[in-house]
């Protein structure tokens, strides 16, 4: 388990969160963290689309035995998550929220780190994720983080899906791949 400070924003700096492992016990938490993170935009996505993002506590459940969630928390409260995926050719990030209460103060930065390191300790050369173009702000983190753009895209349940990729440090030659 590891602690940190929040910073930035006018957040307090003391305020401290801690970053975990999510167990099944947090499903229905992340679910509800994930709704709420993504409610302003529901209008943007197709019914389909806006279910597979916002996943109900079984999704979630069937997601933990995909790969990896964590979750961070202040005073008890989830208030980020994030997901990993191993794939042939990357780590995909997946599920990725943070508290509209809670942004600006570094979390999503601090989730995508958590996600290199453990696509690094499993001797990955390329981090990947899927987004939507109307996700501006989240785009915005992605790119200051090193992801860019491959020119794929996916609809799987009816709203468009831009993949991104980011090539670890040490893989200069992942960049052809993509």
């Amino acid at each position: 388990m590891n602690t940190g400070n929040a910073q930035g924003s006018g957040e307090d700096p003391k305020s401290e969160f801690l970053l975990r492992e999510g167990t099944a016990a947090d499903a229905g938490a992340v679910s509800a963290l994930l709704r709420r993170a993504f409610l302003k935009f529901e209008h943007l996505y197709t019914p389909q689309a806006f279910l597979a993002t916002v996943q109900p506590e079984d999704g979630v459940l069937s997601r933990l035995r995909e790969g990896p969630l964590w979750v961070l928390e202040r005073e008890s409260t989830l208030i980020g998550t994030v997901g990993a995926v191993r794939m042939a050719d990357s780590v995909i990030v997946r599920g990725m929220a943070v508290d509209p209460a809670a942004q600006g103060v570094r979390i999503g930065r601090t989730l995508l780190d958590l996600t290199e390191k453990f696509a690094q300790k499993h001797g990955y050369g390329r981090l990947s994720l899927y987004t939507t173009a109307f996700l501006r702000q989240a785009i915005h983190l992605y790119k200051t983080s090193g992801f860019q753009f491959t020119g794929e895209t996916a609809s799987p349940h009816g709203t468009q899906l831009l993949r991104m990729v980011k090539v670890l440090k040490g893989n200069a030659s992942a960049v052809e791949r993509t």
